[in-house]
């Protein structure tokens, strides 16, 4: 876990931190609600076993590759590109899920930027378990503006990161973040009520961003029709998982035949 540098010195490249939950605490306001699954995701740097990244630092190459190496060793001869797009699911999970509860139900800002971020992972597995933030959660009366930043402020810069890195197209990683905001989105919208989301949901559906930047998530949630008439979700882009041994296909959500089993 370390590598030479200029032959003189080592460092690692993922350090071994003791990561605990912060002193304001959000896993409280969530407590066993409909929201608890969020508890445990947004963390202070105290202690937690775990392999602790910057997630800026996941544009080295060196640093996403070792973590995806640990990852991987459960798909042994495996299309690395469902590896690496299998292991972001986990990490879009806990970048948009519990950051839009506290968004748009606790109405808090949080400091989501990639630079104010940095990632636990099993030690063993490299799979992502939780996020350190360094900054301290403030009340906001935009929780659509605060998940604005966060696509432009994280998302957006480690998706050109992981991409970059690992051949992996955009598109498939844009929609892998689209596929679960929009979940949350729509739970939050029935669990409390449709207002408090309208600004969210405009983040997915317009095809423009508040500024005019294009909308990468734009189109990204279809929704098909069943023989029957019922209507469900679909991705426009696969996200690979079905090219895993042991990974269950998304069923009618996959836009692919092959990945519906």
């Amino acid at each position: 876990m370390a590598v030479k540098m200029n032959g003189a010195s080592e460092r690692p490249l993922i350090a071994d931190h003791s990561i605990a939950r912060q002193a304001i605490d959000l896993d409280g306001l969530v407590g066993d609600g409909p929201f608890s699954y969020c508890r445990g995701k947004l963390l202070s740097a105290h202690s937690r076993p775990g392999l602790f990244v910057p997630c800026s630092d996941l544009g080295e190459r060196d640093v996403f590759d070792e973590i995806i190496a640990r990852y991987g060793q459960k798909f042994p001869g495996s299309d690395r590109r469902a590896i690496v797009s299998m292991w972001t699911l986990y990490y879009f999970s806990m970048l948009t899920i519990a950051p839009s509860v506290h968004m748009f139900v606790n109405r808090i800002a949080l400091p989501m930027e990639i630079g104010r971020l940095s990632l636990v992972c099993n030690e063993l597995t490299g799979e992502p378990e939780a996020f350190v933030m360094f900054g301290s959660p403030e009340p906001t009366t935009d929780p659509a503006g605060e998940l604005h930043r966060l696509m432009l402020g994280h998302a957006e810069p480690v998706i050109a990161a992981i991409a970059a890195n690992a051949g992996v197209a955009p598109k498939l990683l844009w929609n892998n973040v689209a596929t679960y905001l929009s979940w949350i989105l729509k739970e939050i919208a029935h669990r409390q009520e449709p207002a408090l989301v309208e600004g969210g949901m405009a983040l997915l559906e317009e095809p423009n961003w508040p500024g005019g930047a294009r909308n990468p998530m734009f189109g990204m949630i279809r929704i098909a029709r069943q023989q029957c008439g019922l209507e469900f979700a679909r991705r426009k882009v696969c996200c690979l998982r079905y090219n895993l041994p042991g990974v269950g296909g998304c069923g009618e959500a996959c836009p692919l035949p092959d990945g519906r089993h």
